[in-house]
């Protein structure tokens, strides 16, 4: 009788993940595409490289993963760590958990993510990425044009600004990085 139960509460949970991932499909949140030609908005102009220590995060505004629109300047006043990925990254892949991970120590720095080159190569989507990971903080999707990748100068994934209450940035790194040095660098914005 025991395993009954437990197949039929194992049974239950992937039919509720189940109709999360049609509900995320139907509304065009979740498939394996970027956002809509359009939808993403930023104020300043492409760039080569990361943006330098000092510099000034551009305003921007995205489709958020799943639904509704994220705004940089709801961010205003508060120290963030914004993390660049995508789905199909295998050092994203490992990076993202960790450092939802440490940010629960730092409970005054916001994480704020983007997720680009959306369905250019085989992976997950980045809303089953996030559901089979259990990762909650907000995502924006960037669009076709690569709009929000320009905007920041990302060249590697991923790619993280540590950002200051002020919105300029303290550090930023490209590629993957160890649990100490996200501590260290985190530490100094809270």
């Amino acid at each position: 009788m025991r395993q009954r139960r437990n197949l039929g509460y194992g049974f239950g949970v992937a039919v509720l993940i189940a109709a999360a991932v049609v509900i995320l499909n139907a509304n065009g949140h979740g498939r394996g595409e970027p956002a809509p030609p359009g939808s993403v908005h930023v104020s300043g102009t492409s760039r080569s490289e990361l943006f330098a220590e000092g510099a000034t995060i551009p305003d921007f505004s995205a489709p958020a993963l799943g639904g509704g629109v994220i705004r940089w300047s709801d961010y205003a006043g508060s120290p963030v760590v914004l993390a660049i990925w995508a789905s199909w990254c295998p050092h994203c892949q490992a990076e993202l958990p960790r450092l939802a991970a440490v940010m629960k120590e730092y409970p005054s720095v916001k994480l704020l993510s983007v997720t680009a080159s959306i369905g250019e190569h085989p992976g997950p989507s980045p809303a089953e990425y996030m559901m089979q990971e259990g990762l909650t903080f907000p995502v924006a999707r960037d669009d076709a044009d690569h709009t929000l990748l320009e905007a920041f100068g990302v060249q590697a994934f991923p790619t993280i600004y540590f950002v200051g209450s002020d919105g300029r940035v303290v550090s930023s790194i490209d590629g993957e990085v160890d649990d100490g040095t996200l501590r260290t660098v985190i530490g100094a914005l809270s």
